[in-house]
């Protein structure tokens, strides 16, 4: 549930996931992008903006060109990369140990 939720907040404008594969805690996304920035901003989104998600790493890029209409074709990037799943008491343990660091800073 957690991995869904997360996708949905941290896949930005343009990006649009054609595949998703979870072996055990490794989670295979396949996709497409408007350009291979917005795939660097997806990379950036998972690895700094979640707490469910861990070490994406960019497996593939390829250019190709889709065709919206006869007259209308756009390149793309065509994109493959991983994610590592948080099992639930590790996320909980990195927040109480955030929650620690904090109140230890704030009366030291």
């Amino acid at each position: 549930m957690h991995l869904l939720n997360e996708l949905v907040r941290q896949l930005p404008d343009g990006v649009y996931l054609t595949n998703m594969k979870q072996d055990n805690q490794t989670v295979t996304l396949q996709g497409m992008a408007q350009s291979n920035e917005r795939v660097s901003e997806l990379l950036r989104n998972l690895g700094n903006n979640s707490p469910w998600l861990v070490k994406p790493e960019l497996v593939e890029i390829t250019s190709a060109n889709v065709n919206l209409n006869p007259r209308d074709q756009r390149r793309v990037a065509n994109f493959t990369m991983r994610i590592g799943l948080k099992r639930p008491t590790d996320a909980q343990k990195a927040a109480a140990d955030k929650a620690l660091a904090a109140t230890a800073q704030s009366k030291g």
